[in-house]
């Protein structure tokens, strides 16, 4: 893991990031990701360890726990904190929740006041006023958002859905599948934008014409065909949620 963060760091890194928060089994169950819960004492080497030899900070990723009778979250961020991390970011549920049932924004305020260095939340927040409530009730210094973002990078600029119009939907549309092709090559990266198409143009009324078609194509030159029949249909004119 040292040598890893070494050999990033002069890329010009910004942090090293230790995620402790991934609930996926072939990474937990190996001992990485939130694995790394169960072991404290991992915790404390890794993080004594790359804080003293990284000149960038050191920050960590965790979760509430293992499970409901593992919320071993505050040792966690005491060690942390004690061995060199400069930001500990929490996702309110434990690894076998997964993303399941309601973050705990309670654990989050707890874990604020438990420690002296940034705590960034995590879990549920899915529009700006989520992002706001969060801050408010749990005092933490910052949000991070992640499956809020899926369909709606809108989000970090503090827009609510219901203010896009189509054209910028679509322009965002076309941006983020152009890129998912060249990264990931054809077919697959148009089957691979499929989930991000359908969060993109969820909730929009009318669609029932277009959505089959747009999600079955894997071809580029007919799915910008689909895309201009979508925008220049009489019923998208002017905003993407209008009546």
């Amino acid at each position: 893991l040292l040598e890893a963060a070494l050999r990033i760091e002069p890329w010009g890194a910004d942090i090293i990031d230790v995620n402790m928060g991934c609930s996926t089994r072939k990474v937990s169950g190996r001992g990485a990701g939130a694995g790394m819960l169960l072991q404290p004492d991992l915790v404390a080497r890794t993080f004594n360890l790359l804080s003293r030899h990284l000149t960038v900070p050191v920050t960590g990723k965790i979760r509430l726990g293992w499970d409901a009778a593992r919320r071993n979250y505050l040792e966690i961020g005491r060690i942390m904190e004690e061995n060199g991390a400069a930001l500990i970011a929490m996702h309110g549920r434990t690894k076998t929740q997964k993303y399941s049932g309601q973050a705990d924004w309670d654990a989050i305020a707890r874990l604020k006041q438990s420690v002296s260095i940034p705590v960034i939340g995590n879990g549920d927040a899915r529009t700006p006023q989520d992002i706001d409530r969060m801050l408010a009730y749990t005092g933490c210094d910052a949000v991070m958002v992640g499956r809020g973002a899926i369909g709606n990078p809108w989000i970090f600029a503090r827009r609510r859905r219901e203010e896009l119009t189509l054209a910028e939907i679509l322009t965002a549309v076309r941006r983020h599948a152009a890129e998912m092709i060249t990264y990931y090559g054809l077919p697959a990266g148009l089957i691979q934008f499929r989930k991000h198409l359908k969060a993109y143009l969820a909730d929009i009324p009318g669609l029932d014409d277009f959505l089959p078609s747009l999600l079955a194509t894997t071809a580029p030159v007919e799915f910008e065909r689909l895309l201009r029949q979508l925008e220049t249909a009489p019923t998208f004119a002017k905003s993407a949620y209008a009546d």
